[in-house]
């Protein structure tokens, strides 16, 4: 018997020794049902290439376990020991999941039906919101799974942490081995990190509805957590107390951790903005999206969990498919992989999962590697990070005496070609590949007729010359691999064993066996740099990384603009051939023959020049839904939580001259969501894109919308139904907030001791944004249309001592003017929209001119993606309804909009010292014939028509290069979109659906 024969006899019998072996490495409770378990043998796998953590290597050496655990590394073998030789194998830690669902329900509820449910009952002491399953600690329903083990075992992973992957707080992990023993000699960690989305999962409650109902939930629910905590420290409120086990659960959340999942890095951006409020550092699920913000996430967050999903290219098979390829989609195919490396090199720790995976993880970790990662993270990513994640670093992770013994045995460098052959966990052999039959991978010449191929995915074929033998079987048994078929010439049975550098090959011939001379084949050698040839990225990186991104963010210019027609937006009105400097972002002087030292000068003899537009109502850079469409009071969910920097409707506005907008909630509640108000600043984050000096504003809605006329035959149970009933409630919601804010007053004029006796206040942020109006801290935008109600709202106002900002839409707004003057109400209205609905009937175009003419501040808003690059013309509309002055009509979309934002201080007109918000076009604004050439926003340039149409050009050229690569790839096209960014959505106010992911 050969050494290598008596190896995999030894591998073989310690596989079956391995279950009974293990059974003694923990201390049990439960009395053996028959004879007592005993200590295990001690193994000894010798001659291997040991790597014990990342960046550690031993050769020719051996690893000693017993008892499930490892006894020693690189030492000698221990007396007694059984021996396993392993010679030519790598040995490496197990590999870590920490993120995942293994031994546990998938859905917390079945499905329902699909009518709503504003409250869901609750059991025991559990949150009011059905999304929220904190108090869930999976150590007490995880238990093995042998069918869903075999994925992770094959690619060699020994240990997972898990949780139920539903809901928005989904419950405290749990970390235990994949070995096939009972649960409780499994877990290596039993309460782990709570893990959490913005996915509320099967929960049948409505709330939430969108991604900022989620963002807000978690909000209010983190703030509950930390109130109740404190209110338990006092002893006279104890008693005054809900039982929350939820709220009781979560307060645990700073020690304890969380492991958040995100589908993109906007996401994840927004995520670690809210955990910040409360001075939590989650572990983030990322996408490989983050290489495009790697700078902003590096910022944001320590260490991130990337599944290892990268997508299929996009489908390219016809004329069709090539026209609707997205530039952003193919870039991604290519770039995803390369996330890893670039928050590595950031000083991130990064880790992988199987998350989302078919197949196996290892062509995806060769092109994060390919990609720029080095081997040593690649492994850190296995192993030592997921294990720190996951809190069992004392246990996995890494080859040390003491540690679990899970481990890998492979047939060489699992970076480059080698192979899972084992997976060892807690001692406990699962063979996929037996070593004899690895040591057999390779092609082989038998004789001058046969060659023979043993392939490493389990194939073996056989040519007789140049024709491939057909019917042939093959099977790996007592150290032969057994090869069959039969020809015209009779049956054929042949046995291979030995290895692929010594090969001996026997046939049977009816009645003895007989040596067939075989040798092994070199394999052919390879020209490196065609093998490489497709390694060289043909994508870019922009700012967002989409057509039309910027390669840079741009500078603020030193730019003198000369000899222009301004159009001032102030009482100076339009000046002709007059110069504008600008400098660090701001108008130094409007005059005549001005000039500056090193300023770039641009002749704008025949041009005009204009405070960029604002567009008052505008739901573009939304993501998740533009209505939080559960509640009738929403204000507590924030239009800022959300803000989508990558949506091309920004860069379309700026092309038309719009440099800031008010991003609304849509019109589904009577007191919707907080507004955010932006600088359309194209290629920046979310957050840098908020206009900071902006004070807070608030959606508020009338009409159809909001008593749910046009929702269907299921909407009929949430109050109000009715439009008196608007009010009713828009009442009862202030005097409500006046209370609560009363109630605070009260407790912070307290003693401390009296504060000791009762319970502290609950903060509510619905409530807030109500007391915020209520002190002119955030000021209200109504979505109106019918008379009567927009009196009705006044009165609501006058009676909570606030007023109303801006009636928006507002078309009966003609009708009332005298009352909105009174009020001290602005106006923003559409140009010529009427008849699209009931309560529009009695709109007219010079709804505009006449409100403007009772001395409203009016502006025309676009409420659309396509209008809000077009706002120029539909401010010039009221020139021809109704004889508007052009210095009215251009001010309709500049300075009296941001009169109604409130920013009127710091842009909406051509100033000195304002904000150089400014648009350079080819003709008179107000003429359907101008063209926008350059849109400064704080005196940077983000749009340029001359950069515009080179930047056409480019894309067209990168778009076909990367096609061309798809197409050399071979690669199969994905069915779907997975993988890839979920698509922008153009919302519009009354749009209730939020297209979100599952996740």
């Amino acid at each position: 018997m050969t050494a290598r024969n008596k190896a995999v006899q030894l591998s073989l019998l310690a596989s079956a020794l391995m279950p009974f072996l293990s059974f003694a490495s923990q201390t049990q409770t439960a009395d053996p049902h028959g004879l007592y378990p005993k200590s295990g043998q001690t193994l000894a796998l010798t001659h291997a290439t040991l790597i014990t953590s990342p960046g550690e290597t031993l050769t020719d050496a051996t690893l000693v376990i017993r008892d499930g655990r490892v006894l020693s590394v690189g030492g000698k073998v221990p007396s007694g020991a059984m021996v396993i030789d392993t010679k030519g194998a790598w040995i490496y830690p197990g590999f870590v999941d920490p993120y995942s669902n293994y031994g546990l329900p998938e859905k917390a509820y079945p499905e329902g039906d699909d009518k709503p449910h504003y409250d869901w009952p609750r059991q025991g002491a559990q949150a009011h919101n059905a999304a929220v399953h904190g108090s869930d600690v999976w150590r007490e329903q995880v238990k093995a799974d042998s069918e869903k083990a075999k994925a992770y075992l094959n690619d060699g992973f020994t240990s997972v942490e898990s949780a139920r992957l539903d809901g928005i707080f989904r419950g405290y992990s749990v970390s235990l081995s994949l070995a096939d023993l009972p649960s409780n000699q499994l877990i290596y960690k039993d309460t782990g990190r709570q893990f959490m989305a913005f996915d509320k999962g099967s929960s049948p409650q409505v709330y939430p509805t969108s991604l900022m109902g989620a963002i807000a939930l978690v909000r209010q629910t983190l703030s509950d957590a930390a109130w109740y905590k404190e209110a338990q420290t006092h002893d006279g409120a104890r008693n005054q107390l809900e039982a929350n086990s939820d709220l009781t659960a979560l307060a645990a959340l700073k020690d304890r951790g969380i492991l958040m999942a995100t589908r993109h890095e906007d996401e994840l951006l927004e995520a670690a903005s809210l955990f910040k409020e409360f001075g939590l550092n989650p572990v983030y699920l990322g996408s490989n999206f983050e290489y495009d913000r790697a700078d902003e996430v590096a910022k944001a967050a320590k260490t991130v969990v990337l599944p290892l999903n990268f997508p299929k290219p996009p489908k390219l098979t016809s004329e069709a498919d090539v026209e609707r390829a997205q530039l952003a989609d193919l870039r991604h195919w290519e770039r995803a992989p390369s996330s890893a490396a670039e928050l590595s090199k950031r000083g991130l720790a990064v880790a992988f999962s199987r998350h989302g995976v078919d197949g196996s993880i290892w062509p995806e970790v060769k092109k994060a590697i390919k990609a720029g990662l080095s081997e040593d993270k690649a492994l850190a990513a296995l192993t030592t990070v997921p294990a720190k994640i996951s809190g069992v670093e004392q246990l996995a992770g890494q080859l040390k005496p003491g540690m679990m013994a899970d481990f890998v045995i492979a047939s060489g460098n699992l970076f480059e070609k080698g192979k899972v052959l084992s997976t060892w966990t807690q001692g406990q052999a699962h063979s996929q590949i037996p070593l004899g039959l690895a040591a057999l991978w390779g092609q082989y010449q038998v004789g001058s007729q046969y060659q023979l191929s043993v392939n490493d995915d389990g194939s073996v074929s056989l040519k007789d010359g140049d024709a491939e033998v057909k019917g042939l079987s093959s099977n790996y048994e007592d150290e032969h691999l057994q090869l069959r078929w039969a020809d015209d010439s009779g049956s054929h049975y042949w046995t291979l064993t030995g290895t692929s550098q010594a090969p001996s090959l026997s046939a049977f011939n009816g009645d003895r066996w007989q040596s067939l001379g075989a040798r092994a084949i070199a394999p052919e050698a390879k020209d490196d740099k065609a093998a490489n040839s497709d390694d060289a990225l043909v994508s870019r990186v922009t700012f967002p990384n989409q057509a039309y991104g910027l390669a840079a963010h741009p500078k603020a210019e030193k730019l003198l603009i000369k000899n222009a027609t301004v159009w001032t937006s102030e009482d100076a009105g339009i000046l002709q051939n007059t110069d504008v400097l600008i400098e660090d972002g701001v108008i130094e002087k409007v005059g005549k023959d001005l000039s500056a030292r090193g300023a770039q000068v641009i002749d704008a003899t025949g041009m005009h020049l204009t405070a960029g537009i604002i567009d008052e109502h505008s739901h573009i850079a939304i993501s998740g839904g533009v209505n939080e469409a559960s509640e009738s009071v929403t204000s507590e969910v924030r239009v800022g939580d959300v803000v989508n920097p990558n949506d091309v409707s920004i860069y379309r506005a700026l092309a038309g001259g719009t440099t800031t907008a008010q991003l609304l909630h849509g019109s589904a509640n009577a007191i919707g969501g907080q507004a955010q108000i932006v600088k359309l600043r194209w290629g920046e984050t979310a957050n840098d894109m908020k206009f900071k000096e902006a004070p807070g504003t608030i959606k508020f809605a009338l009409g159809e919308n909001v008593k749910q006329s046009n929702w269907g035959d299921d909407f009929t149970i949430r109050y109000p139904q009715t439009r008196m009933g608007v009010k009713s409630l828009m009442e009862d919601a202030f005097q409500t907030a006046r209370e609560y804010q009363e109630q605070r007053t009260r407790y912070d004029l307290l003693s401390r001791r009296q504060k000791s006796e009762v319970l502290p206040p609950r903060r509510d942020y619905r409530l807030d944004a109500l007391v915020e109006i209520m002190n002119k801290e955030r000021f209200v935008h109504a979505h109106s249309y019918v008379a009567s109600e927009i009196l009705a709202l006044m009165e609501v106002a006058d009676d909570f001592d606030f007023h109303i900002q801006t009636f928006t839409h507002i078309l009966e707004g003609y009708k009332v003017a005298d009352e909105m003057k009174a009020h001290g109400a602005t106006a923003s209205t559409f140009a010529d929209w009427w008849a699209y609905k009931f309560e529009v009937y009695d709109a007219i175009a010079q709804n505009a001119c006449l409100m403007n003419k009772k001395g409203l501040v009016t502006s025309i808003n676009s409420d659309s993606e396509d209008l809000i690059r077009r706002l120029n013309l539909e401010a010039a509309k009221s020139m021809a309804y109704c004889g508007m002055s052009p210095e009215d009509a251009w001010k309709m979309a500049t300075i009296n909009p941001a009169k109604q934002l409130k920013v009127d201080q710091y842009t909406g007109s051509i100033k000195e010292g304002k904000a150089a918000d400014l648009v350079l076009w080819d003709a008179d604004p107000l003429s359907a014939r101008a063209r926008v050439q350059i849109t400064w926003v704080d005196g940077k340039r983000y749009f340029d028509r001359k950069q515009d149409l080179v930047e056409r050009q480019a894309i067209k050229a990168e778009k076909a290069a990367l096609i061309d690569k798809i197409l050399a790839s071979g690669e199969k096209p994905a069915e779907n979109r997975e993988g890839y960014r979920p698509a922008v959505v153009h919302w519009h106010c009354e749009d209730m659906d939020n297209h979100l992911e599952e996740m």
